[in-house]
């Protein structure tokens, strides 16, 4: 599966956090308001997770975390799928 994801995002996403312009943040932002299960956050809880937000890709069948583990961060799929106990989730089109 092919990302549709913006150039502009990946590239600002890949950057140390600290390293980030005013743009860039923005760019990130926009993004992660334009979203749906983040469109209800307030803008400074959405700029909190936008100054910390980064781009990862994992190869396929990795475990990226167990049900017994505490959560340490979020994940947002942009493409492919996931599988958790026996459901498949899958990027919204």
């Amino acid at each position: 599966m092919t990302s549709l994801l913006d150039p502009r995002i990946k590239q600002a996403l890949r950057k140390k956090p600290s390293e980030r312009t005013e743009e860039e943040l923005n760019i990130i932002y926009y993004y992660l308001h334009g979203m749906d299960i983040l469109s209800h956050l307030r803008e400074h809880q959405l700029r909190i997770m936008t100054s910390t937000a980064r781009y990862k890709r994992y190869d396929g069948n990795q475990v990226l975390f167990c049900s017994d583990t505490i959560a340490r961060c979020w994940y947002i799929l942009l493409s492919g799928s996931v599988l958790m106990k026996d459901s498949m989730f899958l990027p919204p089109c």
